[in-house]
């Protein structure tokens, strides 16, 4: 007996102890560090880094050894001689000195690249977020949607034992029974599509943080201000913000990015002036002088200039300069959509949160009135003063202001939590 009371006591403390409850924050936070699209991003962005460095490493002299080795002279063609051994070694160093900024042009090509991906970074994450808050705050209205329906079947069960007991005692007709038990029926057909709902909402959220199906997954509900009735202009939001919105940023680069491929372009035609040193030396199996001394007598410094002018290029120029103006002229223009896309958005926002505010407001006042006719009803029925017929549809009038103010609650709530998260809040 005490074996088993001890297995249960353990039972209840593993899974009180494993049921874990998930804030809105926390479920974020798993996203963003569990998100396939934030780990591909980060993956460009350490590549992005390495073609920084690499732009980086032309405005440094190279150095590269060579060394060669042959024989001459081989018993087949020369019997009487024996085969000379040579090794020539030597190392040589170059650097460009100008080339007309396209190495300067690439890098600064290359380093917007780089602060690009941290704009393309902050939309994924922005995406991830919206993602979870409008999964969180479903299943939130999900889970208040069912509560709500579970009390209203355990009142309309309640209502139909309260007929048969009447019905027992000849206060009542079998029309009141047969009408509660319809009652009944309904609410709980509203349970049953309020359970599936809960479970579908709850399946969503677990399938976005990529958490197996079977996992315990509760949720904390969390307050927010319902009340706020401040004026919001998209017009003033928009303009405070302009050059906060990452997608704004992000098409702005792509504009500079644009022209600064526009100038390299350009400089097809713009000569090249390159630097080279280099040291070389050799040895030979035949010599009389010892090795040292060969790669001393042999030791060749030498040091040059080279400079390339394109005269005939078929074209390229030109034709890479007519291709980097169309790039420009086209970030130019999804620039101007980002902007207006920015300002449509925030405008859509702003007009679901003010409807979201008229329609709880609404809602609200509708549950209150209904309340206090739910409260008249059931003096009413105390009293046997009122039909079941009656009691239902009142019942079913307060059920619809309950669910309709429920479901004006969490779509303000959603508005709000979206805009906020829009704005990088």
């Amino acid at each position: 007996m005490k074996k088993l009371l001890f297995a249960i006591l353990f039972s209840a403390i593993f899974f009180t102890l494993s049921a874990k409850q998930w804030t809105l924050d926390e479920c974020v936070e798993y996203a963003l560090k569990n998100s396939k699209t934030i780990r591909t991003q980060m993956e460009n962005f350490t590549a992005d880094s390495a073609r920084v460095k690499a732009a980086k490493s032309v405005f440094y002299p190279d150095l590269s050894a060579r060394a060669n080795t042959g024989f001459s002279g081989t018993p087949f063609s020369q019997p009487d001689t024996d085969p000379t051994g040579t090794i020539l070694m030597s190392l040589s160093s170059g650097v460009v000195i100008f080339d007309g900024r396209k190495n300067t042009n690439r890098l600064e090509s290359a380093k917007k690249l780089l602060e690009q991906d941290e704009f393309s970074l902050e939309i994924s994450k922005k995406d991830v977020i919206s993602a979870i808050s409008r999964a969180y705050i479903s299943l939130l209205y999900a889970g208040e949607n069912l509560k709500n329906a579970e009390q209203a079947s355990e009142l309309a069960q309640k209502q139909f034992e309260y007929q048969q007991v009447r019905a027992e005692i000849g206060s009542a007709t079998q029309l009141s029974i047969t009408q509660s038990r319809a009652q009944a029926s309904r609410v709980r057909y509203s349970q049953t599509i309020a359970q599936n709902s809960f479970n579908t909402a709850l399946l969503q959220i677990k399938q976005l943080l990529d958490l197996p199906t079977t996992e315990d997954f509760e949720i904390v509900y969390f307050e927010t201000d319902l009340t706020d009735s401040s004026d919001l202009s998209s017009q003033d939001i928009f303009e405070q913000n302009k050059n906060n919105f990452v997608e704004i940023k992000s098409a702005r680069m792509s504009v500079e990015i644009a022209d600064i491929s526009l100038s390299i372009s350009k400089a097809g035609k713009i000569p090249t002036l390159s630097a080279s040193a280099g040291i070389s030396t050799g040895l030979n199996s035949n010599s009389d002088n010892t090795a040292n001394e060969q790669i001393r007598d042999r030791f060749s410094p030498s040091i040059g200039l080279s400079l390339n002018i394109p005269i005939v290029d078929n074209k390229s120029t030109k034709s890479a300069t007519i291709i980097s103006k169309t790039m420009l002229n086209k970030a130019k223009i999804a620039l101007e959509t980002a902007e207006q896309s920015v300002r449509s958005q925030i405008e859509q926002l702003v007009g679901d949160i003010e409807a979201a505010r008229s329609r709880f407001s609404a809602a609200d006042e509708q549950y209150s009135a209904e309340s206090e006719n739910m409260k008249t009803i059931e003096e009413m029925q105390n009293l046997g003063n009122i039909t079941p017929i009656d009691y239902a549809s009142q019942q079913n009038n307060f059920l619809s202001a309950q669910s309709e103010l429920t479901q004006a609650k969490y779509s303000l709530m959603l508005a709000n939590k979206l805009l906020e998260v829009y704005l990088g809040n």
